[in-house]
């Protein structure tokens, strides 16, 4: 199985901030950093070159994972801006310093990039509010409507039909009876 690149933006301290490899207050941003959910993508990213490492962190992620409860592909709504400016930072570093021929080890940029395209926001959960308008009551019919066949129900009579004609046709012909 490979790996998931899911990542939450985590706030830091402001005294952790590294004025060359973060976001600071100066820029009017709040301090965060991108931490990878999955310690297997975490290790995977270590063992990977020093320059790969380089750009993840001069682009705002962290080394550490830091593991979030969100299910796969899903990123919480307040983080959609911190995570474009850091994804476009990493994007730029990338295509700055470049890392063709760098050794990536597991990290699998190709399904980093997929897993980045693919997330979304979670959507808001509507609080489970008990509809308090009365319903009327179902009116119960002297016919009941039959329930719906399944689509494979119906292809598998459909082709059971099929045999049954096909083999009394050939049975008529050899007879030598035509229909």
């Amino acid at each position: 199985m490979g790996l998931e690149y899911d990542f939450d933006i985590v706030e830091i301290a402001p005294d952790e901030v590294d004025p060359e490899h973060g976001m600071s207050a100066v820029t009017g941003h709040k301090a965060v950093r991108a931490s990878f959910r999955n310690a297997r993508t975490v290790q995977a990213l270590h063992s990977a070159s020093p320059k790969i490492r380089r750009i993840f962190v001069e682009s705002g992620f962290s080394l550490e994972p830091k593991g979030g409860d969100l299910p796969h592909g899903l990123y919480l709504p307040e983080d959609a801006e911190d995570r474009e400016r850091i994804l476009k930072r990493l994007f730029a570093n990338i295509r700055n310093m470049g890392v063709q021929g760098e050794y990536c080890g597991d990290f699998d940029f190709w399904q980093f990039l997929d897993d980045v395209k693919t997330a979304r926001p979670q959507a808001k959960v509507a609080r489970d509010v008990p509809n308090q308008t009365p319903q009327p009551k179902p009116k119960q019919s002297a016919v009941s409507k039959p329930k719906r066949r399944s689509l494979q129900w119906r292809i598998g009579v459909a082709l059971g039909l099929a045999v049954i004609v096909i083999a009394i046709l050939r049975y008529l012909a050899a007879m030598g009876a035509t229909p």
